[in-house]
């Protein structure tokens, strides 16, 4: 980090449960979805995804299903099922807890 450049560190915690179904919400917007696609399922496991990584797993299923039969017309429950082993949470809890003890280290203080 150098002046000039971010020299202020925010943490921005992983979404929550119903950001994480917003997400999926919008995602959904664009894309043909079966019937037998769960939002709630998909947000009960995803709890460690970031956004982009929400978003990799909506992408990826399209992929699955356009590999499955090019003129697929909908992105079914399986394909969610094997873009979620495949696209794995990147953010390690190591990184996660290191970030929220300095969030509450830097909370204390108080510049004048």
């Amino acid at each position: 980090m150098r002046p000039g450049r971010l020299d202020r560190i925010i943490y921005v915690p992983l979404p929550d449960a119903p950001t994480r179904q917003e997400i999926f919400s919008l995602q959904f917007r664009n894309m043909p979805v079966a019937q037998n696609v769960s939002i709630e399922d998909l947000v009960t496991r995803t709890g460690k995804y970031s956004g982009a990584e929400i978003t990799a797993v909506c992408r990826e299923a399209a992929l699955l299903a356009l590999q499955e039969d090019i003129k697929a017309q909908l992105i079914e429950a399986r394909h969610f099922e094997s873009a979620l082993n495949t696209v794995k949470p990147r953010i390690p809890d190591s990184l996660i807890q290191s970030y929220i003890s300095y969030q509450q280290d830097r909370s204390g203080l108080c510049f004048f």
